[in-house]
């Protein structure tokens, strides 16, 4: 019976162990900041966490990554009939009668510098802003199944592609979506209006 107790006792130790390796070796253990400054108590940060604060836009950017001096261009004016792929720039060179009204643009994607005849700012889209036939530019980088949805990240808002197009039905709003031209659902934290 003695036998039996020593086994048990040495056993028990070596399982928790190989439990806690198996852990680590998986990623499944919480991370940890090693600073001594912060208490032990809240030195555990969740990875959903810090994920979620990766996404967060930095210094004066709003929540789909475009800022106060982003303009979306076109070289030509929008036939405001079809949806229409739009780039997203700096201005350059303002216009003037001598470039015959059109803006030089950076396009932030490249760096290359492009003339314009068709230029906008915009803003994040409220829920009164959801109207038929309202004008609105969507992030074309992010289609999860059906639906196309908001950019994640700053270097996506600021690479992919984003298109102007026409909301044509809000029936389906209670859902979080509504249709643009040709039928492409948008998440409505996917929409950015004209400012005018």
């Amino acid at each position: 019976m003695k036998n039996v107790y020593v086994k048990k006792q040495v056993f028990l130790p070596i399982l928790l162990i190989s439990m806690l390796l198996g852990l680590i070796l998986t990623g499944c253990a919480p991370r940890v900041i090693l600073d001594p400054g912060i208490p032990s108590s809240v030195a555990s940060i969740p990875s959903s966490i810090v994920n979620a604060a990766a996404a967060v836009p930095t210094g004066n950017a709003d929540a789909q990554f475009i800022q106060p001096d982003d303009y979306f261009y076109m070289a030509e004016p929008w036939n405001e009939v079809n949806w229409e792929y739009v780039r997203l720039g700096k201005l350059v060179t303002a216009p003037t009668p001598e470039t015959k009204n059109q803006a030089e643009f950076m396009y932030v994607s490249t760096g290359s510098k492009e003339w314009a005849k068709w230029w906008v700012k915009t803003r994040i889209a409220s829920r009164a802003d959801l109207e038929l036939g309202k004008e609105v530019i969507c992030f074309d980088g992010n289609g999860q199944g059906d639906i196309y949805y908001a950019p994640e990240s700053n270097q996506n808002a600021r690479t992919d592609s984003w298109f102007i197009a026409r909301i044509t039905d809000t029936s389906e709003l209670f859902k979080g979506y509504v249709l643009v031209t040709d039928g492409y659902k948008i998440n409505e934290k996917n929409l950015r209006v004209i400012v005018k």
